[in-house]
């Protein structure tokens, strides 16, 4: 019997470490929350869902690439318009302050932002999307902290289409 426990203590034994350094580690972002634009003609407020793969680099610093779908309101010019999507694969870097579970970080990042809005087509019987959606670059500044899994986040994003939003989060991280 007392070897059994013995046995049984060096197996859970790892299960209680904490690792030491999270170079090369790999995590992934599930986000979802409340996006407000800040600028742009008649968008009101929407929904936003982030997915961001990231690897650490050091202790304190991570690279990923987030894929972001931000679905917001419009007061239609014309009234077969019913609403706008962005679509942004970004580049991103976060700095952690402190190597806890709990820890707030700042980031940054740039890429691909693209903006379609939703439509009716002439007959009424189905929606497609606009030809508007060209690619413009953007960049954007978040900062938030991670408290075990959760993860909760505000970032300003800023489009070379002279439009921008505000997005704040809440999500689920895998891995680390």
């Amino acid at each position: 019997m007392k070897n059994l426990l013995l046995l049984l203590a060096l197996l859970c034994f790892p299960l209680f470490l904490i690792a030491q350094n999270l170079n090369g580690s790999f995590k992934i972002d599930i986000d979802g929350g409340y996006v407000k634009p800040t600028e742009g003609y008649g968008v009101t407020p929407g929904v936003v869902l982030t997915l961001e793969p990231r690897v650490y680099i050091s202790d304190y610093f991570t690279a990923g690439l987030r894929l972001e779908g931000a679905l917001i309101g419009y007061r239609p010019e014309y009234e077969d318009e019913y609403f706008s999507y962005f679509g942004s694969t970004t580049l991103t870097g976060e700095y952690y302050f402190g190597k806890g579970k709990n820890r707030p970080f700042m980031g940054f990042g740039g890429g691909l932002y693209a903006r379609h809005f939703i439509l009716e087509d002439y007959s009424g019987e189905s929606l497609y999307t606009s030809d508007y959606g060209r690619i413009k670059l953007g960049f954007f500044g978040r900062a938030g902290v991670e408290l075990g899994h959760i993860r909760f986040a505000g970032s300003y994003n800023v489009i070379g289409a002279n439009f921008s939003y505000a997005a704040f989060t809440i999500g689920y991280v895998i891995g680390e």
